[in-house]
């Protein structure tokens, strides 16, 4: 069976699945491999690492502005906490980030009877 979902039914559903990924950290002192995917996908994350003593993400990002020179990175912490609303403001509504979205939707409890497949606006 399939779900049919648009951008917005998308992002809603991201939003429960980054919830349970945010519980999953808290309880399992850990990040899920795919809550490290959708950090890398959305910020263009070189590295993404949890610190259990701050109860933190780290993401480390390139910023540098030559691809040519040395890799500055910046490393943004964000309490675990606020994870799932600092997503929420770096979604994406690409054809490709939308597509992205649905194979993690598809990978993911809530929809495993069914495969995720986007509708056109």
């Amino acid at each position: 069976m399939a779900s049919y979902l648009n951008t917005n039914e998308i992002r809603v559903s991201l939003k429960q699945l980054v919830k349970q990924y945010v519980e999953e950290c808290e309880t399992c002192q850990e990040l899920p491999d795919e809550f490290i995917s959708l950090i890398k996908h959305n910020f263009l994350a070189k590295y993404v690492y949890y610190n259990k003593q701050k109860k933190q993400i780290e993401i480390g990002i390139d910023e540098s502005e030559s691809p040519d020179t040395y890799p500055e990175i910046k490393v943004y912490k964000i309490p675990v906490n606020k994870a799932a609303k600092w997503l929420d403001k770096s979604f994406r509504d690409q054809q490709s980030d939308l597509e992205f979205y649905g194979r993690l939707l598809n990978r993911n409890e809530i929809f495993n009877s069914s495969d995720v497949i986007l509708m056109s606006r």
